[in-house]
């Protein structure tokens, strides 16, 4: 019965605020009546999502066994405590090592956020990457960016690094495939006053929480259910579309380039070609050392490479394609193409033609 409501509240935290009550009621009873149950961190990451650390935080400890649990209170105590105690819930959460479900992702995130942090002290990391969410210049001037991990971060800009001052809400996990920026790019988007999404910047403490903001959450009525189900058909038909012209767009690229590699073929000089050196013996090898080095190749060459070899100098040197030469040439072509054959029988245990294939 539980996991239907698990399943009603969606994936943590949701895109819109009153998204997110709704979240809040619909795993708050999972959690009342499940105490332990995957209830409870989802309910943390919700709050976590409305900017609410300090009831996640009475719901999940960085030493939870719930790989989620302990992501949900290292962003819970980042919010509420700011950068001071964070750096010891991620060291708390670390130690936990990468056991149970989503436990790689989970430390997968705790190893892009410890980044993060660093390169907004620093600046010294190649791997933190991050991308502006809003920027604000009164009363305070603040920065909400965001990193790989997800995490959210409010920030005070300076002319050369960022002071934080504590994680924001984050949208959850798809929030970090945006992050694309070194800490050296975003210090260059804060000089020029850049917005980037144009996100209202949260202030310098998290919020309080709003009893009558979760009443409404559980009074959906119809009317507005059918207006989220419409906007959510609308987003997925429009990533749909997105979808398929980008498909589009990389079939054309692969015909284009099918047809510019069949005409540089074309064009291809005959001289170009592979073909056996003009010196190249003529008598039909007796050893696999001699048909070894005729073919190019080496006299333990695995059987496929021996026939591609063979293929590409017999099809350079091929009597057919000297048949309106001088005869001598002819001649010529066909005593090389029966030591090829020889060459190539001997290498692959095939008992040698008596002559050419023509």
């Amino acid at each position: 019965m539980l996991d239907r409501f698990i399943d009603a509240a969606g994936t943590v935290p949701a895109r819109r605020p009153e998204d997110r009550w709704r979240q809040v009621a619909l795993l708050g009873l999972c959690a009342a009546a499940d105490p332990s149950g995957p209830g409870r961190a989802a309910l943390a990451g919700a709050l976590v999502g409305l900017d609410l650390p300090v009831p996640a935080k009475t719901l999940t400890t960085p030493n939870d066994d719930n790989p989620w649990g302990r992501w949900w209170a290292v962003l819970a105590t980042g919010q509420a405590e700011g950068a001071d105690r964070l750096a010891a819930a991620l060291s708390d959460a670390r130690s936990r090592g990468t056991t149970g479900d989503g436990g790689r992702e989970v430390a997968r995130r705790i190893s892009d956020l410890t980044d993060e942090i660093d390169a907004l002290a620093t600046g010294a990391s190649d791997r933190a990457r991050f991308v502006v969410l809003g920027h604000q210049s009164l009363p305070l001037r603040r920065m909400l960016i965001a990193g790989r991990s997800s995490a959210t971060f409010l920030v005070e800009p300076s002319w050369d690094g960022f002071r934080l001052i504590r994680l924001g809400p984050t949208d959850g996990p798809a929030l970090g495939n945006a992050a694309q920026y070194s800490v050296a790019e975003i210090i260059g988007m804060a000089r020029r006053g850049e917005s980037g999404h144009g996100r209202p910047v949260p202030g310098d403490a998290p919020t309080v929480p709003d009893p009558e903001a979760l009443v409404d959450a559980m009074r959906e009525v119809p009317g507005e259910r059918d207006e989220r189900l419409l906007r959510l058909a609308t987003e997925v038909r429009e990533e749909r579309e997105r979808l398929n012209v980008e498909r589009l767009r990389l079939e054309r690229e692969r015909e284009e380039f099918l047809t510019e590699r069949a005409r540089a073929r074309r064009a291809q000089p005959a001289d170009s070609v592979a073909r056996p050196p003009t010196d190249a013996p003529s008598e039909v090898p007796t050893t696999k050392a001699a048909a070894a080095r005729l073919l190019g190749v080496d006299s333990r060459a695995k059987e496929s490479t021996v026939e591609r070899a063979y293929r590409t100098l017999v099809a350079s040197a091929h009597p057919d394609r000297v048949a309106d030469l001088d005869p001598r040439i002819q001649a010529r072509a066909e005593e090389v193409t029966v030591a090829l054959n020889a060459a190539r029988d001997l290498l692959v245990g095939r008992r040698a033609p008596a002559r050419a294939v023509r």
